[in-house]
């Protein structure tokens, strides 16, 4: 298993949180059945989201 990183920061943690729900969502569509979509801080202020391959 390993953390797919999404290539994008975003400037508040609500627009990744629309992301990370986003991602959720299609992996749930595609057949996984408990994905796991975290929100992370950069050192700088933004926030990325992130997912774990399985």
């Amino acid at each position: 298993m390993a953390w797919m990183y999404e290539a994008r920061t975003y400037d508040n943690r609500s627009l990744a949180n629309y992301v990370a729900m986003c991602m959720r969502d299609d992996q749930m569509m595609a057949g996984n059945s408990q994905p796991v979509v975290q929100i992370f801080k950069t050192k700088r202020g933004k926030f990325g989201v992130r997912y774990l391959l399985s």
